[in-house]
């Protein structure tokens, strides 16, 4: 199944988790550490306001609170690397991971670290956001 199918298979079980209202406006699969898949479902009100859930590759709501800060982390980390790095994400979702994170900061010849290092403060805001407005209890 590609990547794209997986996304697909996971905004259908996140639907059914959005409140009266509210939209599933995101899916961004990432896999912190090698071989565990995280898919971070944002959820929006037409007030602006998000939620947030995180669901394994099963379609199943995690709770872990460290496992979803770092998915997190690194899906805010390598949105700022493409785009520090310029490169074209197109329509096709890509994978979160470390390695593509490596990957990236090797065909920027440098360029992502600095990039990286300024956006923190907001990589911390977006994490503190996600973990207020999860839709479970994180343990």
């Amino acid at each position: 199944m590609s990547l794209s199918e997986d996304v697909g298979r996971i905004a259908e079980a996140a639907a059914q988790y959005a409140a009266p209202g509210e939209e599933l406006a995101a899916v961004v699969p990432v896999e912190p550490a090698s071989g565990e898949r995280v898919y971070l479902c944002a959820f929006a009100q037409a007030d602006g306001t998000q939620s947030w859930l995180g669901l394994d590759d099963r379609g199943a709501p995690l709770k872990n609170r460290t496992l979803i800060r770092d998915a997190a982390s690194i899906a805010a980390l390598v949105e700022i690397a493409e785009e520090s790095a310029a490169v074209p994400t197109g329509d096709e979702p890509r994978l979160a991971s470390p390695a593509y994170l490596d990957s990236l900061g090797a065909v920027a010849n440098g360029n992502v670290a600095g990039a990286l290092q300024s956006a923190l403060p907001a990589i911390d805001e977006l994490t503190r956001d996600l973990e207020l407005n999860y839709k479970l209890k994180l343990e």
